[in-house]
């Protein structure tokens, strides 16, 4: 119902094209996000610890626009969309697990949470839970077993390797957290599943991974709502999931 009021309310352009839409993604942004299968992912070169990894679509179209105007433009009403298709990630990633599962949200720094008025990850996966209780009846739990560093900078302008370097550099474990989780996990037998937004080198999601490791919470999956793709270039490779379909519109 707050999502819904919520579309009533905000500006009525599509988040997905920029369309005019009554709604946060227009009809056909919403079909075409639909209509796409999550799929293994695989960076190219592929980092040594990243887990297996799944993602909804390429990071462009309907889906890249409205993850920019969600982390960036700070679009709150996008919350129940993008977690909603962020639980069909973790469904398809989870294919052939039946027990519990607890979710990882990759944690945002301090300056990244002040700017977009609060953690946006946390926001998603907490959207994703509940679809997932309601929808599949998963027995979903969520954990905080890490925290970021402020190192400042932009991963954005790094290369792969220096972005693999500053990863390396970026969580700490929060050590009561983590052997709580860690015995939560051994004893219900939970798979615990890494989430992100967006995968570019996995440099992030595999040092994110080795820091839960080494507190001794192996992680059994990766899901995240997109996948950039390099284009052409030595090393590039077209496989991982397709792009959702974009309409181009005027810009607002």
């Amino acid at each position: 119902m707050l999502d819904g009021l919520l579309d009533l309310v905000l500006p009525a352009t599509c988040a997905g094209c920029d369309e005019p839409s009554a709604r946060v993604l227009c009809e056909r942004c919403r079909a075409a996000l639909a209509g796409v299968r999550p799929e293994r992912t695989r960076p190219d070169p592929e980092p040594e610890g990243m887990p297996p990894t799944f993602a909804l679509a390429a990071y462009s179209g309907a889906l890249g626009r409205a993850i920019v105007q969600y982390k960036e433009e700070n679009r709150h009403e996008l919350t129940g969309a993008l977690g909603g298709m962020l639980a069909r990630v973790v469904l398809r990633a989870l294919a052939g697990h039946a027990g519990p599962v607890v979710l990882v949200a990759v944690p945002a720094t301090a300056a990244a949470v002040r700017k977009r008025h609060g953690d946006h990850m946390l926001r998603l996966v907490r959207a994703a839970a509940r679809v997932l209780r309601r929808q599949a009846g998963a027995e979903v739990a969520i954990a905080r077993p890490l925290r970021a560093l402020d190192k400042g900078g932009d991963s954005a302008e790094l290369s792969a390797a220096q972005r693999a370097v500053a990863a390396r550099q970026a969580f700490a474990v929060h050590r009561g957290r983590a052997a709580e989780l860690g015995e939560r996990a051994r004893r219900a037998g939970a798979a615990v599943v890494l989430v992100d937004d967006i995968v570019t080198t996995g440099a992030t999601l595999a040092a994110a991974s080795d820091r839960l490791a080494s507190a001794g919470i192996p992680v059994y999956r990766a899901v995240v709502l997109a996948a950039t793709q390099r284009q052409g270039g030595p090393g590039s490779r077209p496989g991982g999931p397709r792009a959702a379909p974009r309409r181009d519109g005027p810009r607002r």
